[in-house]
């Protein structure tokens, strides 16, 4: 019986070959979009789970309120202190290092970044694969290191490097183990490991990722009370208990959940994850939409031969196995086509979402595909296979094919929901890429085109002490307009804050975070100077300073909302006013005020920013970065020589060169993924829905081109013809659009209401979805009108 179910369904193929290449087509452009987001997804939903205990690990983060920052670090001290609170098993840290110098072997300088200190007991907290050497003996010694495979191929060649030597400044590693290279389904990112500073009793610095493993069951919200309690007793004695909040994140949640600031590596999205996996359901019930429209549509030319079936005793039941098998065949097929897609577009899908996907056919995620693609030819095939089973043989037969309405209703009902997607996804489209367009072009306070930063340069080479000299090195490199410092990714999130107070009492030891600058600092970073001066070479003392023993200087900059809070009442009142705060070693700091700048912000447009302070020439960051106004045609050579020029004064010879508006972009790099998904996913379905409405318009001329043809004899034109095909799916247009306008009009507006900085919906932009969509019907179906209405009626009324 089988295989005559096969033969059938050829055969039927083979006599309706529109009818079959429009739903390969549809339902394989359907599938591909579903397995690569369900590949993404998978992929992003699975990060960390193969850690041990991943179930029951928790990272403690911070949020600072009065600076508006949520940052994923800890001070490990305070929480080593609390690690015996109820619940807590072990504690976990992955300490927090400063770059420092170039690694140097036989000659040659290497850059390392992303080494941290880890003790030994780091394998409970994440797989780890030891290549070589021992890793547990590299965390124990104080001069071992244990390198990634990468790192060891770079340095040395191979990957058995164990017992090789290094050369960091003045001091030298022995390489003790080589790991394999941390997998891409992990939010921890490091390419070496060292042995962990021991634990002391210094409780201010946030220095280290802390993992805290639990008991299974343990009140979670409760621990983070105890958590809270104790880390402010610890850590801010006496402070508001608003300072900070403490949170624990679950570790499997921490690449969707992530923070955008001091992460190891860039988070995911789980807005992305859902809108991708929400576009992927919709193309493929687009494609069954189409797949159950021109099904049933089909049904007046294969009656008769249900018919003929049923008056040779077949049953209903073998109808419907008929009809289901050709669906399944069909999709099947579609299937095959999927894979192909699927195959030539990983590449360029890999580089949208920034990962490295593949399929394997043979895997678990292999089978729930095919049984998804199963599912979906059952699905899909279900609804006309019943229909065609009930029809009647002796109406079908007598010529009586079918009076009912249900099968219209059923087609018009999918039309309106198909063309309704699609103008929702075209306004999502437009809206969107107006938002990102929107955050990529607001005003913030500072420039960022033609500028370069070199980063990772030691403190104690820049900011701790005013190198002049090697400031006017970098200077005379043809190319380089300007050259100064600064301690902060200005582009990404400020890295400290400090309490101040005002003399007029305003100010009480509120939090507020700083940034250092050097010299010229307003004009290096454009800032816009509204009162007083920058800071100049001119006045030495701006520069940090110890006037006396016991006692800390320096100027600042205030922003103009700064200036406001701290109770003045016009910027120019602000000018010579002082502010008291102490520095990192505890001593009394008094910055003097000597200008005010327009509000900056520093990285995202999400979410309220704290009004900052800039300081010249003070930080507390293990490093700082030379910032400079370039001729961007001169980048690579430029990029050479600063390799020459920094080799020579710092002993940095493979300077990090990042160009500043490529960093501002990559602040909204998941905000631009989702845009450009949306934006593909729109175009497809608008393909699908013209699928869906190419084979209806080609079965609806040719059911009514009896009827075009009467009208051509009375005297009726060919636009007049077209426009009456085409009035019945503009009709449907219509309604989608008075059903999609509400919906997408909340849905965007939830979206939107995540940034802080947003457009608004523009009526325009719905009337040009809707126009589109309208327009794009009517082309479709009047590429068939057309056609039929070009027919000789002779031709048609001849048997008549």
């Amino acid at each position: 019986m089988l295989h005559n179910y096969l033969i059938t369904a050829l055969r039927s193929f083979g006599r309706h070959k529109l009818h079959f290449i429009l739903n390969v087509c549809g339902l394989g452009i359907g599938l591909a979009a579903a397995m690569l987001i369900a590949l993404y997804a998978n992929l992003e939903g699975n990060y960390d789970k193969q850690q041990p205990h991943a179930g029951n690990v928790w990272r403690v983060e911070q949020y600072f309120s009065q600076i508006g920052a949520k940052v994923p670090l800890a001070n490990q001290n305070v929480l080593n202190r609390l690690s015996n609170l109820p619940g807590i098993e072990a504690l976990y840290v992955l300490e927090s290092r400063p770059v420092g110098d170039e690694y140097r072997v036989d000659g040659n300088s290497f850059k390392l970044d992303a080494i941290m200190g880890a003790e030994p007991s780091i394998r409970e907290l994440l797989n780890i694969e030891v290549l070589d050497g021992n890793l547990e003996q590299a965390l124990t010694a104080p001069d071992a290191i244990a390198l990634s495979r990468s790192n060891a191929i770079k340095l040395f060649g191979s990957v058995h490097a164990s017992g090789k030597t290094l050369q960091q400044g003045e001091k030298r590693w022995t390489v003790a183990a080589v790991f394999a290279d941390l997998p891409q389904n992990t939010h921890f990112a490091f390419n070496g490991l060292v042995q962990k500073s021991p634990f002391s009793d210094f409780f201010r610095n946030n220095d280290g990722y802390a993992y805290l493993r639990v008991t299974p069951g343990t009140d979670i919200d409760a621990l983070t009370k105890a958590l809270q309690q104790g880390y402010l007793e610890l850590a801010y004695p006496g402070a508001d208990s608003n300072i900070v909040a403490l949170s624990l994140a679950r570790l499997t949640d921490i690449h969707l959940n992530g923070g955008e600031r001091f992460e190891m590596k860039t988070t995911g999205s789980r807005s992305a994850i859902y809108i991708c996996i929400g576009l992927s359901v919709l193309l493929v019930l687009l494609a069954g939409f189409n797949f159950v429209n021109m099904s049933i549509a089909q049904s007046a030319r294969r009656a008769k031969e249900v018919g003929v079936r049923k008056a040779m005793g077949a049953g209903k039941g073998q109808i419907v196995s008929q009809f289901l098998t050709e669906s399944v065949l069909t999709t099947l097929i579609a299937a095959l086509l999927a894979c192909v897609l699927v195959e030539l577009s990983l590449p360029w899908f890999n580089q949208l979402v920034e990962r490295e996907l593949t399929l394997n056919y043979l895997s678990v995620f292999g089978l729930g595909m095919l049984a998804v693609v199963l599912i979906t030819g059952l699905a899909a095939g279900a609804y006309p296979a019943l229909f065609m089973a009930a029809f009647s043989a002796k109406r079908v037969l007598s010529g009586d094919l079918e009076r009912g309405k249900t099968a219209i209703a059923v087609r018009k009902t999918l039309l309106t929901l198909q063309s309704g997607l699609s103008v929702a996804l075209i306004i999502g489209a437009v809206l969107l890429q107006q938002q990102l367009q929107h955050l990529q072009t607001l005003p913030v306070g500072y420039r960022h085109e033609g500028k370069i930063q070199v980063v990772d340069i030691d403190s104690s080479k820049l900011m701790y002490t005013q190198n002049s000299q090697l400031l006017e090195r970098v200077r005379a490199i043809d190319g380089v307009k300007q050259v100064g410092v600064v301690d902060i990714d200005i582009t990404n999130s400020f890295n400290s804050s400090m309490e101040l107070s005002s003399a007029n009492g305003v100010l009480a030891n509120q939090s507020v975070p700083f940034i250092g600058m050097g010299m010229d600092a307003s004009k290096l970073m454009g800032l816009e100077l509204i009162a007083g001066r920058d800071f100049s070479n001119a006045t030495a003392s701006d520069w940090f300073h110890l006037p006396r023993e016991g006692e800390a200087a320096a100027a600042a900059l205030l922003t103009e909302s700064l200036a406001r809070q701290a109770g003045f009442q016009s910027p120019e009142d602000a000018i010579g006013a002082t502010l008291t705060t102490r520095d990192g070693r505890d001593t009394p700091f008094t910055l003097t005020v000597v200008g005010v700048v327009k509000d900056i912000r520093v990285g995202s447009a999400r979410g309220e920013q704290a009004a900052p302070i800039i300081i010249c020439g003070y930080t507390v960051n293990w490093y700082s970065r030379l910032v400079m106004d370039i001729d961007m045609q001169k980048l690579p050579a430029i990029r050479d020589e600063l390799g020459t020029v920094l080799g020579q004064a710092i002993n940095m010879y493979a300077p990090a060169v990042e160009v500043l508006s490529q960093n501002y972009a990559a602040i909204y790099r998941n905000d631009a993924k989702i845009v450009q998904l949306v934006g593909v996913f729109s175009v497809l379905a608008i393909v699908l829905a013209c699928f869906g409405t190419f084979g209806l318009a080609s079965f609806s001329a040719l059911r009514r081109q009896k009827e075009v043809s009467v009208r051509k004899v009375l005297g009726a034109s060919r636009i007049s013809i077209v426009n009456l095909l085409a009035k019945e799916f503009l009709t449907l247009v219509a309604i989608s659009v008075a059903l999609a306008f509400p919906l997408t009009f909340y849905l965007v507006g939830d979206w939107l209401g995540n940034f802080n900085e947003r457009i608004d919906q523009s009526l325009w932009v719905y009337l040009l979805a809707a126009t589109a969509v309208a327009a794009i019907t009517w082309i479709t179906v009047a590429s068939i009108a057309f056609k039929a209405a070009s027919s000789q009626p002779a031709q048609i009324l001849r048997y008549e």
